[in-house]
C-alpha cells in the first residue's frame, strides 16, 4: 500500500536576486536564462513511496533534494501536481531548529518538542526515552550553550525520532555524533522498518544511501533522471558526477574509500560482548576442486572454504561473510551473503556450516589465510569471527602482482610465452611513486586510459573493457639495446599495492604505440593507478617510466569487498529454529 505518491509535482521560485538597471536605477528580481525572475527547483515529479520501505534521495548540490523532502514533508506547496500522503509525517530536516542556549537541556526538549507538534503530556511519556537515547546524562540539566555541537545533534535528533509518525522525512541529519551514536541511529532507523513505517532520505553521503535504502531517486536539474535499486543508481549518479567533470570532494572520497578492507582492517571488528556466546566458528577448512582437504591450493584451480558454526542459542538478522587475506594484510576479496542478496532465516540451536566456493583462484603464489564472520544484519556487530590458520598457494609469480587478470596487447594473442630474464625489476620505482623520467633518445610521451569506444575516460565498470594506449619512442642511435628492452604496464591500487601488470618486447626503433587491454577489467571499485616503464634487462634499469600519475576509478553493482572479483557460490546448513 502505498504510503506517498507525487503525481507531476512541481515547485517554482522567484528569483530574488537583484541587478541595477543603468537607465531607470529601479531593481528587479533576476536569474539567468529566467525573464521574469522566476525558476522550477522541481518539476515533473512522478514518485511513489509504499509502507515501511526507505526511499533515499541523492544528486548534485541544487539539484531539488530539499525542495523535494519539503514539499513531501508539507512545509512547501507544490506550484502544481498532487500530493497524497497517509499517515502522519515527521520530518527531521533541520536538527535542533527553535534551540535556546540559555535554556537547559530538559526545557530544550519540551521547547523543541512542542515545535514538532507534542503535547506536554505526550512529551513527558517519552522524556527518559529522549535522555537515555540521546547518552547526556546529567548534561541534561546543564544550559544548552555548554553543549558542544555533537551533543546538540543527538538532543534533536533524540526529540525528534521519539514523536510517533508513519512517515519519515529526513535531509543530511541520520549519521550524527560519533561512531558508537550513529550505529544506535542506524539501528533505530532499522527498528522503524520492521514496524512498517516509512521512510524517505536525502543525503551525499551515498555510503550511507545505499546501506539504508531499498530504493534510489537521482534528482538533476530538479527533474527525475532515474530510479530504481540504490547499487544501480549510485553507479549512475557517479557516472553523471565524472561526465560532468565536476567530481565533488565527496564523491571523489567515496570512489577511493569504497574499497573500505583494502588492507588489514575487516578482521580488527570486535565481536560484541553480549552476543559473544550465542553462536561460535570452532573451525575453518579448504577443500580442492576434488573435495580433499588441503593446506596448499595451485594458482588457477578451484577451492572451497568451509567454516564449521555452533549456535548455542536461536539468533536472527544475520548474513555470513568470507574475507582472503593476503599474509601481508593485503585484503584480496570478501564476499558476503548479504551482498550477493542471499536472506537468512533464523538459525536455531546446533551445529551447521556456510561455504564459499571459487571456480579459479587467480591470487598470486604465496601465503594466505581467511576471517570468517557471523554478522548482525547492519553490520554494527559481529556474532562470531574466525581467523584461519595460514594456506598456501603454489605457482609461478608472474610481475610480483596481486592477482591474474585477463589482457593482451594489441596484435598479440592472450597467451604468450614470457621469458622471466626481460621482467623488470619493480623495486628499483620503489622511491619513484608519483614521478616520472625520461633518459636520452627514450621516453614515454603519453599514456591514455580509454573505454570501451576508443574515448579517453577516468571511470570504468567493473566487467567491462579497459584499454591502456602508451605512447613512447626508442631513438635509433640506441639501436643496440632494442632487442633487451620491453615495454612494462602496470596497474596499481591508490594506496600503492600492485595489482597487475604485463610487458611486451620493443621490436623496433621510433615513435611508437601500444595498446594493453583489458576486456572485463575485474577490480572491485575504488581508485587505482597506472605506470608504464620501459625497461633494459641488460643493464637492469628503466630507460624512461611514469610511476602512479594517471588515475582511474572503478564503479559496479558489486559491492564486495577487496581488490580483485572472484566469481563464486555460497552453500550452507543453519540448525533449524523451533518456530520453524
Amino acid at each position: 500500500m502505498r504510503a506517498v505518491r507525487l503525481n507531476n509535482v512541481g515547485r517554482k521560485f522567484n528569483n530574488f536576486i537583484v541587478s541595477q538597471c543603468e537607465s531607470s536605477g529601479q531593481k528587479r528580481p533576476v536569474r539567468p536564462g529566467a525573464s521574469n525572475g522566476s525558476f522550477w527547483a522541481l518539476r515533473n515529479i512522478y514518485m511513489g513511496m509504499d509502507k515501511g520501505e526507505i526511499v533515499g534521495v541523492i544528486g548534485r548540490n541544487g539539484s531539488g533534494k530539499s525542495t523535494l523532502l519539503n514539499v513531501i514533508a508539507g512545509g512547501l506547496a507544490p506550484s502544481e501536481g498532487e500530493i497524497f500522503v497517509e499517515g502522519r509525517v515527521s520530518a527531521l530536516l533541520a536538527l535542533g531548529a527553535g534551540f535556546n542556549d540559555e535554556f537547559t537541556g530538559k526545557e530544550n526538549i519540551y521547547l523543541s518538542a512542542s515545535l514538532l507538534g507534542l503535547g506536554r503530556k505526550d512529551t513527558e511519556k517519552v522524556f527518559n526515552d529522549i535522555v537515555d537515547f540521546s547518552e547526556l546524562g546529567e548534561f541534561i540539566n546543564a544550559p544548552l550553550g555548554s553543549y558542544s555541537g555533537g551533543m546538540k545533534m543527538r538532543l534533536g535528533f533524540s526529540v525528534a525520532i521519539h514523536k510517533d509518525f508513519d512517515i519519515l522525512v529526513t535531509d543530511e541529519v541520520i549519521a550524527v555524533g560519533d561512531m558508537g551514536f550513529q550505529k544506535k541511529c542506524f539501528e533505530r532507523m532499522a527498528d522503524f522498518k520492521r514496524q512498517g513505517k516509512s521512510m524517505i532520505i536525502a543525503a551525499q553521503d551515498i555510503a550511507m544511501v545505499e546501506r539504508l535504502c531499498d530504493r534510489v531517486i537521482l534528482l538533476e536539474d530538479g527533474r527525475m533522471c532515474a530510479e530504481g535499486s540504490s547499487q544501480a543508481i549510485i553507479e549512475q549518479y557517479l557516472m553523471l558526477l565524472s561526465k560532468k567533470k565536476i567530481l565533488s570532494d565527496a564523491s571523489r572520497s567515496y570512489l577511493s574509500a569504497r574499497p573500505a578492507g583494502w588492507r588489514d582492517d575487516l578482521h580488527t571488528v570486535e565481536v560484541n560482548d553480549r552476543e559473544e556466546q550465542k553462536v561460535t566458528i570452532p573451525f575453518v577448512q579448504f577443500t580442492n576442486k576434488w573435495g580433499q582437504e588441503v593446506r596448499a591450493v595451485k594458482l588457477l584451480d578451484g577451492v572451497k572454504v568451509r567454516v564449521d558454526l555452533a549456535a548455542n542459542t536461536e539468533i536472527d538478522d544475520f548474513h555470513f561473510a568470507i574475507d582472503i587475506f593476503r599474509e601481508d594484510g593485503v585484503c584480496c576479496y570478501g564476499a558476503d551473503t548479504q551482498r550477493d542478496g542471499l536472506g537468512m532465516s533464523k538459525m536455531g540451536v546446533g551445529s551447521g556450516y556456510f561455504e564459499l566456493t571459487c571456480e579459479r583462484f587467480i591470487f598470486m603464489p604465496g601465503m594466505y589465510y581467511v576471517n570468517a564472520v557471523i554478522w548482525d544484519k547492519s553490520n554494527s556487530f559481529a556474532f562470531a569471527k574466525f581467523k584461519s590458520p595460514p594456506f598456501e598457494v603454489t605457482g609461478n609469480p608472474h610481475l610480483g602482482d596481486l592477482a591474474v587478470l585477463t589482457s593482451k596487447w594489441s596484435n598479440s594473442f592472450f597467451s604468450f610465452s614470457l621469458d622471466t630474464k626481460l621482467l623488470p625489476h619493480l623495486e628499483n620505482l620503489t622511491d619513484a611513486w608519483e614521478k616520472e623520467t625520461n633518459s636520452s633518445g627514450v621516453g614515454i610521451d603519453m599514456l591514455s586510459l580509454l573505454n570501451v569506444y576508443g574515448a579517453r575516460d577516468q571511470l570504468f565498470h567493473m566487467g567491462r573493457e579497459l584499454r591502456i594506449k602508451t605512447d613512447f619512442r626508442f631513438d635509433k642511435s640506441l639501436r643496440s639495446r632494442v632487442s633487451g628492452s620491453v615495454l612494462w604496464v602496470g596497474v596499481y591500487r591508490e594506496d600503492g599495492i600492485y595489482c597487475h601488470g604485463s610487458i611486451k618486447r620493443i621490436a623496433s626503433c621510433g615513435p611508437q604505440t601500444e595498446i594493453l587491454y583489458y576486456p572485463k577489467l575485474m577490480l572491485l571499485p575504488g581508485q587505482y593507478r597506472v605506470s608504464a616503464g620501459i625497461w633494459d634487462a641488460n643493464s637492469k634499469q628503466f630507460l624512461a617510466y611514469t610511476h602512479g600519475l594517471v588515475v582511474f576509478h572503478v564503479v559496479s553493482e558489486k559491492h564486495d569487498h577487496g581488490t580483485v572479483y572472484l566469481p563464486h557460490r555460497w552453500k550452507w546448513h543453519i540448525p533449524k529454529s523451533c518456530n520453524e
